[in-house]
């Protein structure tokens, strides 16, 4: 998993460089964000046990997914997952759910922080009215999540970040390259799927 490590640290620190251009202020504790997905990453286990501590790199938001998978199945080893990655020094919020040991949820109402999908502007004020900390504005690139899709491309993405009140960070596509054509942009981090499993 040595290669994996480098990858992480490589994206923590883009992200992080992509927060110091956007010339806003973003109060978040995390730049990256990470996606499960239980069709791409089937080792989540070793995944997560390989991750960097926030001792070493820092910070960084999981954000448990998992779709694919059974309602008491999800919940059991999302609590797992939970488990793991705040013993490594990051945080994890659930999608669809909320769970006392998560430190918030993702497309969900809840407790602490709360994050939501952006793939229109109209999708992120929504968002925005309901309380969310943040927004995922996606597919920014051709990503496998939406293969039928270009992307919204880096022009348009970063305008709707630009209207949106709350933080931003770009999805879909991106790893270290892609996250140099969005350098200046409102963009107060990245979040990635593929680029953590591939």
């Amino acid at each position: 998993m040595t290669d994996f490590c480098a990858k992480v640290r490589g994206l923590s620190a883009a992200a992080w460089s992509l927060r110091a251009a956007s010339g806003r202020p973003c109060a978040l504790p995390f730049a990256l964000a990470l996606f499960t997905d239980d069709r791409r990453q089937p080792d989540l286990w070793g995944m997560l046990a390989a991750l960097p501590t926030a001792r070493q790199i820092p910070p960084l938001l999981v954000v448990f997914r998992h779709d694919g998978l059974g309602r008491p199945e999800r919940r059991a080893l999302a609590r797992q997952a939970c488990a793991l990655v705040k013993a490594k020094g990051h945080l994890i919020v659930t999608a669809r759910m909320q769970l006392d040991e998560a430190d918030g949820t993702h497309a969900h109402p809840g407790r602490g922080v709360r994050t939501v999908p952006v793939h229109s502007l109209a999708e992120g004020i929504k968002g925005h009215r309901s309380g969310a900390d943040l927004g995922f504005v996606s597919p920014i690139f051709r990503t496998q999540s939406h293969p039928c899709s270009a992307g919204l491309g880096a022009a348009r993405a970063s305008m709707m970040a630009q209207q949106l009140v709350m933080p931003c960070f770009a999805l879909g596509g991106m790893n270290a390259d892609s996250a140099r054509r969005l350098r200046g942009s409102p963009f107060q981090g990245l979040a990635a799927i593929g680029a953590f499993s591939d």
